[in-house]
C-alpha cells in the first residue's frame, strides 16, 4: 500500500538523472613528518611557522593531507603519500596550512598555487570547490513511473 496518491512525492525507482560520486578519501603511505618540513624551510621561517614545536607541524600536515585527499577524491583518485608527486603536493599544502594558522594566507598562497599546478600537470584539471565536477549531470532525464493500482 502506498502512502500517497501523488507520484511526484514518491521515491523514484530509477532515474538517469542521479549519479553518485563515490570515491573514498583513503590515504596510504608514510605520513609527512616535521623533519621534512624543517628541511624544506629556512630555520627562522620554520621556527616562526611551527611556533617552536613539531606538534604544530604534525597537526598542519594532518589538515593538509585531509585537504589533498578531498581534492584527489574529486579527481576519482586516492592519495598515496609514497608517490613523489602526491607527497610533494601534500608537503606544499602543509606549508600553506602553517601560514594559514598564523593568519598569513598571502604568504602561503604561492605554495598552494604550486601544488595546484602540480595537480594540473599530473592528473588533469584541478577541481574547484565552487564549480561542478567535470562530468556534468543530465539536464533532463526520463523516468518510467511505477504502475498505479488504480485506473
Amino acid at each position: 500500500m502506498e502512502l500517497t496518491g501523488f507520484d511526484d512525492l514518491l521515491e523514484s525507482r530509477g532515474s538517469a538523472a542521479t549519479k553518485a560520486y563515490t570515491a573514498s578519501q583513503a590515504v596510504s603511505g608514510a605520513p609527512i613528518t616535521a623533519d621534512e618540513i624543517k628541511n624544506r624551510l629556512a630555520p627562522r621561517l620554520y621556527d616562526q611557522l611551527s611556533d617552536g614545536t613539531d606538534e604544530t607541524v604534525v597537526r598542519a600536515s594532518e589538515r593538509a593531507v585531509l585537504h589533498v585527499a578531498a581534492i584527489y577524491s574529486r579527481l576519482g583518485r586516492t592519495l598515496n603519500l609514497d608517490d613523489p608527486v602526491s607527497r610533494e603536493v601534500a608537503t606544499l599544502f602543509t606549508v600553506y596550512e602553517l601560514h594559514l594558522a598564523l593568519g598569513n594566507e598571502e604568504a602561503g598562497r604561492e605554495y598552494r598555487l604550486k601544488a595546484k599546478d602540480m595537480i594540473n600537470a599530473a592528473y588533469g584539471d584541478y577541481p574547484e570547490a565552487e564549480k561542478p565536477v567535470s562530468d556534468k549531470p543530465a539536464i533532463g532525464a526520463i523516468t518510467v513511473p511505477g504502475k498505479k493500482d488504480w485506473p
